[in-house]
């Protein structure tokens, strides 16, 4: 595979809003050398895909701070986030260009059409789900046969536990309760794994600080 150099698109400081004044990632993007592992993080697993796609959608979108590069990726841009609010969303990114169709709802219980969407982006979003099957079911359904799934994630372990404080995360292990590998195998009956890259990128993958996935959906995948 030809590896796709897509630079992170960081909105101007001010633009986007946090959702959370506790959990929400965004300022880390902007903080010295900690925002360059944020963004580089997830640069890495986007050189996985291999674009343009038609319809792109973004599990998890939170304060939108990935929605401008997902917008030049795609031809029509989509988010789905249980707790962010669509409408403050959708003008801030108006404000530098960016048009998304943005919705809250439960991924789980979202009410989208079968089989929408070319690519699914869901970046630190399956650590957080005790159950990934039951999302990863609900990811299948509006993602086409053939479609891709490009899953980042943290490593989750104790090292992690004990990692996370150094940034401001206190009490990780109430958040963080399912690792990649749980994922690799609960995406088994509707995805093949196509490709996997960690970053840092030079470690061995059991070290890696964070795990990017690339699956493809089964063509039969969620068929009786």
């Amino acid at each position: 595979m030809t590896i796709q150099k897509i630079n992170f698109d960081l909105p101007p400081a001010g633009t986007l809003t946090a959702n959370h004044a506790v959990d929400d990632p965004l300022p880390h993007y902007y903080r010295p050398f900690v925002g360059w592992l944020y963004r580089r993080r997830i640069e890495t697993g986007l050189e996985l895909l291999t674009p343009p796609y038609a319809r792109v959608l973004e599990v998890g979108y939170g304060s939108g701070i990935l929605l401008p590069t997902l917008a030049k990726l795609g031809r029509e841009l989509h988010g789905v986030d249980l707790a962010s609010d669509p409408a403050v969303v959708g003008a801030r990114l108006e404000r530098i260009g960016v048009k998304a169709h943005l919705v809250k709802a439960n991924l789980c219980e979202w009410q989208e059409a079968r089989d929408q969407f070319d690519l699914v982006v869901a970046f630190s979003v399956l650590e957080h789900i005790p159950d990934p099957a039951t999302a990863l079911a609900a990811i299948a359904r509006v993602l086409r046969p053939g479609g891709s799934l490009l899953v980042g994630m943290p490593r989750v372990d104790r090292f992690m536990t004990a990692l996370f404080p150094l940034i401001g995360y206190q009490n990780i292990d109430s958040h963080h309760v399912t690792s990649h590998r749980d994922v690799r195998r609960a995406a088994e009956p509707y995805f093949q794994l196509v490709r996997a890259k960690g970053f840092p990128w030079f470690l061995p993958g059991w070290a890696c600080l964070y795990h990017n996935l690339l699956f493809r959906k089964r063509e039969d995948a969620g068929r009786p």
